[in-house]
């Protein structure tokens, strides 16, 4: 390659790693947490938001005792089967205040003596807000489905993968000279770069992904009206099913166990686990059957999807079963599967824990390249002064990297550790990251950058710390006693690796040259 276009590429590589990658490192530490998005928010429950299970042949008894005595109910109602992943009820819907938009969440079960039993709690769903802050970068503002971090990173994901080919071109030449070297010495940008190559290659395939799909995810709407404009023209590009000439009363719905019928009719493999009712008083009335299919590509993380109609069990859309699906619903089912890791179960999603972690580091390591090459070197005995771009750069490396860890940390002692019924959950645990992650952005601005380094991360490992006392003191071992041993082990593992870091920062302290940044 001419030395001219290999520094064009360099360059390239260089602007939109930085440009995007504090944002990135930042949806892919939460991205990790969220492939265990269902079993976070299992963990964050507290005991008096339970309600007791029932047995499969009480459902429909269930269903109907809800929605005569609370017909709000039948706007949209959820009800998690014996396979679900939650558990907390076997029926829930959500009222939100039209005032505050505060959101309760109603729950019902049956007593031993089938009597209904009905509670409104505020769940933490932490696993929904680490999948928001995934989405986001944790950039406030916007709806749900348009909010302004979405758009903001479908941007971002565009300059990774402009990084990513850019960085692949700059690696080709010295590909077998160079893959998997990692060289210590005095020059420890040559360290960081080796590493920052070994964390790329051994996980190109899954960066490509995630960055196309990112960009599908975060522009749809405008890639399906494009498509809408051009391609279908006037004939539509989503056919809904015809409003329904059944009379709508809630007492005929189709009992759960045909429900089950009708979909393993269409897809034997297929499990239910979760019904999700909408509707229920209008000619449009639906429920979407999710279900697991070990193995398949599916729309979701845990469950593929069915839309049916829930007085007959007419298929109102099939798309998103992978037998059913067609090419294109193939394809789209792909994009969904491979961002979130849901062909292979629990064991892909802990490659893709660990795939996200090491993206993390990836831009992390991005940084540092970049703040060690801009470096003034001493050329007397005079001190050098650093630019103020590589200071600024060095101090957001430092807080947002810190930063997104005690944020997190912050929100999950919040979940374990407040009265979920005495106070607003979903308010404090935002509060709480929000207040951990900008006061760790704020810190290194007014310390020395690895003095404040060493004290974030002491404090993060006191925060992990005290999490792993908390949830060791919640041990239930009747309800959730496998996935707080799990978050246990995880925060263990964590903190020890966090502790290496602390006491090697330590040690290199004394070795970090008078003419560098980080001094």
């Amino acid at each position: 390659m001419r030395l001219e276009s290999f520094k064009n590429y360099q360059q390239v590589h260089i602007w939109t790693g930085i440009l995007s990658g504090l944002l990135l490192y930042i949806c892919f530490v939460a991205g990790a947490f969220t492939m265990f998005k269902a079993p976070l928010n299992q963990w964050a429950l507290q005991s008096e938001q339970r309600l007791p299970t029932i047995a499969y042949e009480q459902y429909d008894d269930l269903i109907q005792a809800v929605l005569t005595a609370y017909p709000a109910a039948a706007a949209k109602m959820t009800v998690n089967l014996p396979h679900s992943v939650s558990q907390h009820a076997p029926v829930s819907w959500v009222v939100e205040d039209p005032y505050t938009h505060a959101a309760t969440t109603w729950q019902a079960s049956l007593d031993e003596s089938g009597e209904l039993l009905v509670q409104s709690t505020r769940l933490s769903a932490i696993g929904d807000f680490l999948d928001d802050l995934h989405r986001t970068g944790g950039i406030p503002g916007g709806g749900d489905h348009d909010a302004y971090g979405i758009l903001v990173m479908g941007l971002v994901a565009a300059l990774y993968f402009i990084a990513i080919v850019s960085g692949l071109i700059i690696f080709l030449p010295t590909w077998f000279k160079d893959l998997f070297t990692l060289r210590k010495g005095k020059n420890s940008k040559r360290f960081w770069v080796d590493f920052h190559n070994i964390l790329g290659i051994t996980a190109l395939p899954f960066h490509i992904v995630i960055a196309v799909t990112t960009v599908v995810f975060a522009y749809h709407d405008i890639l399906y009206g494009a498509m809408q404009q051009w391609v279908y023209k006037d004939t539509p590009m989503f056919t809904l099913p015809s409003p329904s000439k059944v009379e709508r009363d809630v007492t005929q719905l189709l009992p759960v166990a045909k429900l089950d019928q009708a979909i393993k009719a269409l897809e034997p493999e297929f499990e239910p686990a979760v019904l999700e009712y909408a509707g229920l008083n209008t000619p449009r009335a639906r429920v979407m059957i999710g279900g697991q299919l070990d193995g398949e590509w599916i729309r979701g993380p845990e469950y593929a999807y069915w839309v049916s109609d829930p007085y007959t069990a007419a298929s109102g859309y099939s798309a998103m079963l992978p037998s059913l699906s067609g090419f294109e619903g193939k394809v789209v089912n792909g994009f969904f599967t491979l961002h979130f890791g849901g062909f292979g179960g629990t064991f892909v999603h802990w490659i893709y824990f660990g795939l996200g972690l090491s993206g993390a580091l990836l831009f992390l390591t991005g940084n540092i390249i970049w703040i060690e090459a801009r470096r003034k070197k001493l050329k007397s005995a005079e001190s050098v002064e650093q630019r103020r771009s590589v200071k600024v750069m060095a101090r957001l490396t430092i807080g947002v990297t810190v930063g997104t860890l005690i944020g997190i940390a912050c929100a999950l002692i919040v979940v374990k550790g407040l009265n979920h019924k005495a106070v607003n959950i979903p308010f404090w645990q935002q509060t709480a990251y929000y207040c951990g992650f900008l006061l760790s952005l704020a810190y290194p601005f007014v310390n020395r950058p690895i003095t404040a380094a060493k004290h974030l991360l002491a404090v993060l490992c006191g925060l992990i710390g005290t999490l792993i006392v908390l949830t060791g003191l919640n041990l239930d071992r009747a309800f959730n006693y496998a996935t707080d041993l799990s978050v246990c082990l995880v925060a263990c593992v964590l903190l020890l690796g966090l502790i290496a870091t602390l006491v090697h920062l330590h040690k290199r302290k004394a070795l970090i040259p008078t003419d560098s940044v980080w001094s």
